[in-house]
């Protein structure tokens, strides 16, 4: 029986598409809430952060390294899914954030 292979082309690297086949990742997933000792929780993270972290959106929490795909709901450990959600809440922030003037700052 042949095996599928994730061959990782140029056209992908170009589109950020490159992601381990899901098997892999779900057991690299369940292997970092073993480690951290937390339970698994559901995660979504919208393609519109694909342009600010990358497909997949890769980070460590304690050592503990993590990929989720975006664009796709995925169990993850709880404590990672809480420092995706603030990755992404600080990155809507710094998209969204009003640089005050000198004249607002320094009120005569």
């Amino acid at each position: 029986m042949p095996t599928e292979k994730n061959i990782n082309t140029t056209a992908k690297l170009r589109e950020g598409q490159v992601t381990k086949p899901e098997a892999k990742l779900k057991k690299e997933l369940e292997l970092a809430a073993k480690a951290t000792g937390s339970k698994m929780v559901d995660i979504y993270i919208p393609e519109v952060y694909k342009a600010a972290f990358g497909n997949p959106m890769q980070f460590s929490v304690n050592g503990v390294r993590v990929e989720i795909p975006i664009a796709q709901t995925i169990q993850v450990p709880e404590i990672h899914a809480m420092h995706a959600q603030r990755l992404m809440k600080s990155a809507v922030l710094n998209k969204t954030q009003k640089r005050r003037t000198p004249e607002e700052v320094y009120k005569d």
